[in-house]
């Protein structure tokens, strides 16, 4: 499985690198008796062309920090309306932006230059706390959360950050009858800010054409690469939200709208690795060492959403699937679990 995230993450590296410049320094190897006729100049022009593969690929930096932007949402409290004192959760929400449901025909447009809107994140542990504040207003709830995650997965480094703080208002309060209940209409909104690293390090192989004495070779190049993905950003989530109890099942459907008033994606990596003619024996070794870096990738600024959730309800014991959809372009979305003592 990490294999596979490596490839993936490595093809989103190379297709982001058209978005700024290679810089590439190379030292040549040397070989008893062999002249190369391709001039240094020229080597350094076809590496950073062929590392350069994609022409531009500016929504895999779009994509990427949307689904940072989704997978903001852990430990949700939009689902438990209509407590009476407070509640206490418990969650993770993955966020993922697709250009559409064919992930192998995406995979092969990365592979034939062409640009994908991808990007996936995940906040693995994020703490919830909410309070009825009905002392101060009738129907008014308030709540805060703060998520954070580290971890380190052969060569990945991962590490996420978030935090908010929410208000959200009772507009038409709960009705019950026997085992049915409806959650009345509850509107809410606050700020969530958002930041994840992720690191990784992979060795990758480049391949060129040369003279050497009028003869045709190839020059392989073989780095260790070191990339990392950052984004942060604040956003506004704005929730209209109502739902249905059934017995111990929960129900709960809402429209609504993110808000992100700033966000920054950065990705930066380094290589450095051998360089030699196939099939011959340096008496010098080569070398070659790459860098670069883009900003100002952003997530979407106004995202239109729908959400919905199912789970249980034992006592004040609740158990939580919240799902969001995010119209626009291909498909947007984040799923989470969540579990919550309500009282």
């Amino acid at each position: 499985m990490i294999k596979r995230i490596t490839v993936l993450l490595l093809i989103m590296l190379f297709a982001a690198v058209s978005l700024f410049a290679v810089d590439i320094t190379i030292t040549l190897p040397s070989y008893p008796g062999v002249t190369f006729n391709t001039p240094d100049a020229e080597i350094k022009s076809m590496l950073e062309n062929e590392l350069a593969m994609f022409d531009s690929m500016d929504k895999l930096v779009n994509g990427m920090s949307n689904a940072s932007s989704f997978a903001a949402d852990g430990a949700t409290t939009r689902n438990f309306m209509g407590y009476k004192r407070f509640t206490v959760g418990i969650g993770i929400m993955a966020g993922v932006q697709l250009p559409s449901l064919n992930i192998e025909d995406e995979m092969q447009k990365v592979e034939d230059s062409q640009d994908i809107f991808f990007g996936v994140n995940v906040q693995a542990i994020t703490v919830s706390a909410g309070v009825n504040l009905g002392f101060l207003v009738d129907g008014l709830y308030g709540s805060a959360k703060v998520g954070t995650f580290s971890i380190s997965i052969d060569d990945f480094d991962i590490d996420m950050l978030s935090f908010g703080l929410y208000a959200n208002y009772q507009i038409i309060k709960p009705k019950s009858l026997l085992i049915v209940a409806w959650r009345g209409l509850q509107v809410g909104t606050g700020f969530t800010y958002y930041s994840s690293e992720i690191s990784f390090k992979t060795n990758t192989s480049v391949s060129i054409d040369v003279t050497r004495d009028s003869l045709n070779e190839t020059l392989v190049y073989d780095p260790e690469l070191s990339a990392k993905f950052s984004t942060k950003g604040i956003k506004v989530p704005v929730d209209i939200m109502t739902g249905v109890r059934l017995a111990v099942l929960n129900f709960s459907f809402g429209l609504g709208a993110d808000i992100n008033l700033w966000s920054d994606s950065e990705l930066t990596y380094k290589g450095y690795g051998d360089l030699y003619l196939d099939g011959f024996t340096s008496s010098t070794p080569g070398y070659a060492g790459i860098s670069g870096g883009t900003t100002g990738g952003s997530a979407d600024f106004f995202k239109f959403k729908a959400m919905a959730g199912i789970g249980l309800s034992l006592g004040p014991l609740r158990l939580d699937i919240p799902v969001t959809y995010y119209f626009g372009e291909g498909l947007g979305a984040n799923i989470g679990l969540t579990g919550a003592i309500v009282f």
